[in-house]
């Protein structure tokens, strides 16, 4: 009696673990057909006896509890048949054969095996006059080891044949197809060979489309099917996986191998399983070398199935056609951050696993594009203009150049021209991008309408959401085409008499959308407006700045409708592009004694740009005197006359200034003025260059960003990614992307004054500057805290994708 006791524990250790089996694979089953909700049904009823189960993890010492043990297992028995009734896939025997071959992995220290207890003999309480370890069991045990055999041949020729054939990329059946099958078969609880046969058509469907040729399920199918008849009928059902699980069941049974012998092993053995310890041994001894062999051909077969496979997209059943359009994409044009924008965010969309293209003017022969033969006509103020397409496939995105007369010879002057010459070049730029999904055969099948988006930025594609209403919505085309307006910078409105909108070639019942009353110039023309009320969804370049153009003085006009169709507005941060702005492989960093660092070697590698860049622009190479940098744009809203102000109390702290620009004529002027007058500690570079631009960041110490208003800025990004310390006006982007520094707390990312005011302004650089030179180890940490931030443009992606999906679903 002590003897059978003793075993409760490993057998409620073996039930536990093929519940948790049947559990795993019946989830699995019941996501592909209605027809398995009953098994899902059924399952949940056999986790709670799992807990219970597990709970008598000891020795029992007493009949209760036996008793209470085998009552439980009787449910369980009752649970797991009805689940293997309700199987019908003719496929999932294979499958578990290959689960079984764990069961056969485990030294049989029990005098028995999981295969005999899989095929749930009755259990019952022993007493005086039971004989649970007599001829009966024995028998029983034999004849399990005898099926054990056949399921090894049977799984080596299962692998052989797998290893021959691959898995195919393109779905051959449906899922409907098998849900008529799997009801067909339903009540049966053993298939018959000859539907096998016929069976061969319905396949199952990997995770990522992938499926088994048919003739391989053909032969596996029949193969298996042959094992289980004659002595099984009659008995308990086997327990069967869907196909899926094969390729885990064979990665796993190697690891399983260790964990579950730990948890079968026990001294102490029922009496109705320690008579047949010896057999069970040999058994274990005559399959080791076969087993070591399935588990490589299962590896081999594994690796094979993998090979080949592409991952789901990141933004799984979200994936859509999306089209950019820009007035200028980098590298091919850029005037500021809206051709960075134009130029990495699409590419971070098609990591995501979007079909992304992006289309812009060609304003000079790019060598990386190609005619694809496409010309369309456009009318224009009353003349047709000729656009033919260019095309270039790079980093998993299609972009497409607009060519035409108006666009040629624009390269170093794009918005350059008189008001009406701009405004039609926009509108060509605006008609030939909303039929580009119909017209451009890229890879050679176009986008369609179908899951599609347009992204327009700016007021100088502003035009696009309002052609997709006239010209296509409003007349049942283009239905489930979406648009989005991206808000780079909204003082750029497009503006004009109302005259204007004989250009824009509309219906006259749309000129409203165009009419813009302002205060001092009265009614006008206005693109920006008209953009705003036709686009699905509207997007700002930060968080701040979508609050800023909602109010009277950063709106400039607009923050009534904006207001209007707030329920549509929302601000994504930008973010850099990586691989171009990397201290640690960039290539502008590779000559002239600078030298590429990362996080790790900050502490040389900064230095020894700053050296660099200080020898370069012909000052005194100083280590221990702050070098501060600005690179933008010379006008008002960068806040260059702040600094201008700022410099006479600057040249009193033994610092260097760097500055980088061009723009308003008088202040290109001045930067030449305090370049004569502090040779020794100044340098103004009239002018912009991509490499000076890296250089000088990779080589201050402080970044200055003292701008009226900063939509995002991206300057402040790339300063951090290179371990440079920001000092900035918080408005817009900069208040989003700098958090003020906390000495008390170690917090912070640089420093931030609230208004655009002189003395606010070196206020923000006098507590820098002491930073820097007496607490280090907090400049130290500014610089780590920047350089550790994910600033790519994969988060700004991933928050894009929710605007993409917002509109897609928006009627």
């Amino acid at each position: 009696m002590a003897a059978d006791l003793a075993g409760g524990d490993a057998v409620g250790a073996v039930f536990g673990e093929l519940l948790s089996r049947v559990v795993e694979a019946g989830r699995t089953v019941a996501m592909f057909s209605d027809t398995w909700k009953e098994l899902a049904s059924t399952l949940s009823s056999i986790e709670p006896l799992i807990k219970q189960i597990e709970s008598f993890n000891k020795v029992f010492d007493n009949e209760q509890e036996t008793k209470q043990l085998v009552e439980i297992i009787g449910k369980g028995q009752k649970l797991v048949g009805k689940c293997c009734k309700i199987r019908s896939w003719d496929l999932v025997r294979k499958v578990y054969y290959v689960k079984k071959l764990q069961g056969l992995n485990k030294p049989p220290k029990m005098g028995g095996d999981v295969g005999q207890l899989c095929r749930f003999q009755p259990v019952r309480v022993a007493s005086s006059t039971d004989g649970l370890g007599g001829d009966s069991s024995q028998n029983t045990f034999q004849g399990t080891i005898e099926k054990i055999k056949k399921a090894l041949a049977m799984q080596k020729d299962l692998l052989q044949i797998a290893e021959r054939r691959k898995m195919v990329s393109s779905v051959k059946g449906s899922i409907a197809d098998q849900d008529e099958d799997f009801g067909k078969q339903k009540d049966k609880s053993l298939p018959n060979p000859d539907l096998a046969s016929r069976s061969s058509d319905s396949v199952d469907e990997d995770k990522n489309g992938s499926i088994p040729s048919s003739s391989r399920v053909n032969s596996a199918t029949k193969n298996v099917s042959g094992i289980l008849h004659s002595s099984e009928v009659g008995e308990e059902p086997d327990l069967y996986l869907p196909p899926e699980k094969a390729s885990s069941a064979i990665g796993s049974i190697k690891k399983s191998k260790t964990t579950e012998y730990k948890t079968f092993k026990s001294d102490v053995l029922p009496s109705y399983l320690s008579s047949s310890s010896d057999e069970a041994q040999d058994i274990d001894e005559d399959n080791k070398n076969l087993t070591e062999a399935v588990l490589k051909e299962a590896a081999e077969v594994e690796d094979s199935a993998i090979e080949g496979e592409k991952p789901p997209p990141l933004a799984g059943a979200n994936v859509m056609n999306v089209i950019l359009v820009a007035a200028e994409c980098a590298p091919w044009s850029k005037t500021g951050g809206l051709g960075d924008v134009a130029g990495s965010l699409p590419k971070a969309l098609a990591r995501r696993g979007h079909r992304v293209m992006v289309v812009v003017p060609r304003y000079s022969d790019y060598a990386d594009s190609q005619d694809i033969g496409v010309r369309k006509r456009y009318k224009v103020d009353g003349q047709d203009m000729e656009v033919s397409y260019f095309h270039a496939y790079i980093d998993g995105v299609d972009f497409v150049f607009l060519d035409s007369p108006w666009f040629r010879h624009m390269q170093n002057n794009i918005y350059g021209g008189n008001r009406v010459d701009i405004l039609k070049r926009m509108v060509l730029l605006c008609k030939a991008a909303v039929e580009v999904p119909w017209h451009v055969p890229c890879g050679g099948v176009c986008y369609g309408d179908g899951n599609l988006v347009f992204i327009a930025n700016d007021w100088h594609t502003a035009l696009l959401p309002v052609y997709l209403k006239a010209y296509y919505r409003d007349n049942g085309l283009m239905s489930f085409t979406r648009s989005i307006l991206v808000i780079h910078n909204i003082a750029h409105q497009g503006r004009g008499p109302v005259e204007d909108f004989k250009y824009v070639s509309l219906p006259e019942h749309y000129k409203y959308l165009f009419k813009l009353y302002d205060p001092v110039g009265g009614e006008h023309f206005n693109i920006f407006a008209a953009g705003l009320k036709t686009a699905d969804r509207v997007v700002t370049v930060s968080h701040g700045y979508a609050w800023e153009v909602k109010t009277s003085e950063g709106g400039w006009g607009l923050h009534g409708i904006i207001n209007e169709n707030d329920w549509k507005l929302r601000g994504i941060v930008n973010g850099i592009d990586t691989a171009d702005w990397n201290p640690q492989s960039d290539i502008h960093l590779k000559s002239d004694g600078y030298s590429n660092y990362s996080l790790e070697t900050l502490k040389t590698g900064k230095p020894q740009c700053k050296a660099a860049l200080q020898k370069e622009l012909g000052l005194p190479v100083r280590e221990d005197v702050p070098l501060l940098g600005f690179i933008g744009r010379l006008d008002q809203q960068k806040g260059v006359d702040l600094i201008a102000e700022a410099i006479p109390w600057m040249m009193g702290q033994d610092v260097q200034l760097v500055m980088l620009g061009t723009g308003r004529p008088d202040l290109e002027q001045m930067l030449r003025q305090f370049e004569n007058q502090h040779g020794d500690r100044i340098r103004g570079w009239v002018g912009f260059s991509v490499k000076t631009a890296h250089r000088i960041t990779a080589g201050v110490d402080v970044l200055l960003m003292p701008s009226r208003f900063e939509p995002c800025g991206l300057n402040q990004l790339y300063a951090m990614n290179y371990g440079t310390v920001p000092v900035v006006h918080a408005v817009g982007g900069l208040r989003d992307t700098v958090q003020q520094f906390n000495p008390f707390e170690e917090t912070g990312l640089g420093w931030t004054f609230d208004s655009a005011n002189t003395n606010k302004l070196i206020n923000a650089i006098g507590n820098c500057l002491l930073t820097y030179r007496e607490y280090k180890t907090s400049w130290e940490g500014l610089q780590i805290r920047g350089m550790k931030q994910d600033l790519s443009w994969d988060n700004a992606a991933e928050k894009y994708e929710e605007v993409l999906v917002a509109a897609k679903y928006q009627w």
